[in-house]
């Protein structure tokens, strides 16, 4: 196996397959959180983490960027519970 992918990048490529096919989505993961930390933070959702409901709320806002970018508010309120 180590031969393998030894002689794969001696000819100039790297790793074929399932590796390559999981450092494309490793790297995908980490830009689509990269994007979102900026998106949640140009949005305040980082300005004052005190509260449990604004950490949720920032961790939120994060994973699902995509809806601050259409005009949706995700600043949740925890207090109801």
């Amino acid at each position: 196996m180590l031969v393998d992918i030894a002689l794969a990048m001696q000819r100039g490529g790297g790793p074929q397959g399932p590796a390559k096919n999981a450092r494309v989505r490793s790297l995908a993961s980490l830009g689509y959180l990269v994007v979102g930390v900026i998106v949640a933070s140009q949005n305040a959702y980082y300005a004052d983490l005190t509260t449990v409901s604004q950490v949720v709320s920032a961790i939120v806002a994060t994973a699902l960027w995509p809806l601050i970018l259409v005009g949706a508010s995700l600043h949740l309120s925890l207090s109801h519970l």
